[in-house]
């Protein structure tokens, strides 16, 4: 057959060809791929820089003890068969800066209409900031982790593993090993140093988020449609985290129980320093119950607030909607840290949910709502979605595609959410300058609605990358 070079090019179904405009019958047809694709399947020492005209495949489990910098824009898939993940080691660091218009994507490397929850690793960053456990490591790496107390001679509070701002993590919280899955964004002994902001974390099939220690504070965070919990914070972590979304599917639970929030001192409820005591602020966990005669709402679902095990999570300027128990508070030790006010919930609303308690003597139901009706709280039980005209807010599973995504989820004119004094930053644990205290509303979104902007996507299983 003769070669001939081609004067002349075409695209057909994404893919350029070259063609001779010869008679020839014997022409040959040759195939000029139209994007580079990455394969990253060895540990990042030096410096390494992704940049957006290549997509790029994690195979295996990636460590950077190193510097990882992606540019604006670039696509980061991860490998189902060999379990990708990219591990940001102690020392090393992630300057992950995307815009809103350009973000930064690390998604499944399945093709649309094939993706779904735990297709591929996820995000674990690791520093050297404080945590209250010894031999602490990154569950179920294959090459062990450890960030615990016995790993590093010192704990730098400001510890700084780089920036992650206006990036998406998608299909994320694939089980490494049985049982033992990472998250779409695990930070552990996370430092102050480093910025996060901008992050969404969509189909997870773990936690969207989870802290273990630390002290990162974050901003602008979306936790869509996952299966387990929305936000986890465990073994001493003490960041700030302000203007935040969980989005449940009403049928898609995990079997150990889906929450809002889930937070631990640790496992077993010690008193282990530095005590788990995170600060949210303007927060809206929309639950999978939009009326309070749903059928089809998965039995797994836990609380929008379990707080538990000696936990002393604070919640300000924040809505918990349409969770059959909105704040739960389980065992003795985390009621003794409501009352003596280490773990403090002021301002916020529980939306058609109720308060109780568990495993706490003497703690009863009545004695947790007492608590979070406690007058100069300013707290509220709001009957309906309806009455807190959030309805909007909810996701639709029987619908499919962008059809499903909540139309918006601003609070109508007229709702309670936003009136005058809804929102509040007089207390003390709320006094740091991270904290944008104009922002005196309950939840996330006061009149403007942030997911609108470019650089969230609420349709990811049919988006082409």
């Amino acid at each position: 057959m003769k070669k001939i070079f081609l004067n002349s090019v075409v695209a057909l179904a994404g893919t350029a060809f070259l063609f001779s405009s010869c008679d020839s019958k014997d022409t040959e047809i040759v195939k000029v791929p139209t994007s580079k694709e990455v394969i990253i399947k060895a540990d990042i020492t030096g410096t390494r820089s992704l940049v957006k005209d290549s997509t790029y495949v994690l195979q295996g489990q990636i460590n950077v003890s190193g510097t990882i910098n992606i540019a604006a824009g670039t696509v980061i898939k991860g490998d189902k068969v060999t379990k990708g993940c990219l591990i940001i080691v102690p020392g090393g660091k992630i300057n992950a800066v995307g815009t809103a218009s350009s973000p930064i994507v690390f998604t499944s490397a399945l093709a649309p209409g094939l993706r779904s929850a735990g297709d591929w690793g996820g995000l674990v960053i690791v520093g050297k900031a404080p945590v209250n456990q010894t031999t602490a490591v990154v569950e179920g790496l294959s090459r062990e982790v450890a960030y615990g107390t016995s790993a590093f001679a010192t704990r730098d509070v400001a510890d700084n593993s780089g920036t992650l701002k206006y990036v998406r993590i998608e299909f994320a919280g694939i089980s490494l090993q049985p049982d033992k899955e990472i998250n779409g964004l695990t930070m552990c002994a996370v430092g102050s140093g480093t910025t996060i902001d901008h992050v969404q974390v969509s189909y997870c099939g773990d936690d969207s988020f989870e802290w273990f220690g630390g002290n990162v504070n974050a901003k602008y965070l979306i936790a869509y449609l996952g299966l387990d919990d929305e936000f986890d914070t465990d073994y001493g972590y003490q960041g700030r985290v302000q203007f935040a979304l969980g989005v449940r599917n009403p049928r898609v639970g995990d079997v150990s129980t889906s929450n809002g929030f889930e937070s631990d001192n640790d496992g077993t409820g010690t008193t282990a320093a530095p005590q788990t005591a995170p600060v949210f602020s303007n927060v809206t966990l929309i639950g999978p119950w939009k009326t309070k005669d749903d059928k089809n709402v998965s039995a797994l679902f836990g609380a929008g607030m379990h707080i538990r095990r000696n936990s002393s999570l604070s919640a300000f300027n924040s809505v918990f909607a349409g969770w059959n128990t909105g704040l739960l508070l389980d065992a003795t030790s985390t009621y003794a840290n409501a009352t003596a006010g280490t773990l403090a919930i002021q301002n916020c609303a529980l939306v058609s949910s109720k308060v109780t308690a568990v495993n706490g003597a003497g703690i009863t139901a009545q004695v947790a709502t007492d608590f979070f009706n406690t007058a100069g709280f300013n707290n509220q039980i709001i009957d309906t979605n309806a009455t807190a005209k959030i309805l909007n807010s909810f996701y639709d599973a029987s619908k499919t595609g962008t059809a499903a995504n909540p139309t918006s989820f601003l609070p109508e004119a007229g709702s309670p959410l936003i009136a005058a004094g809804a929102g509040a930053f007089t207390h003390t644990k709320l006094a740091d300058a991270f904290f944008d205290k104009t922002a005196t509303y309950m939840g996330a979104f006061g009149t403007t609605d942030w997911t609108k902007e470019a650089w969230v996507n609420f349709d990811p299983q049919n988006t082409v990358y």
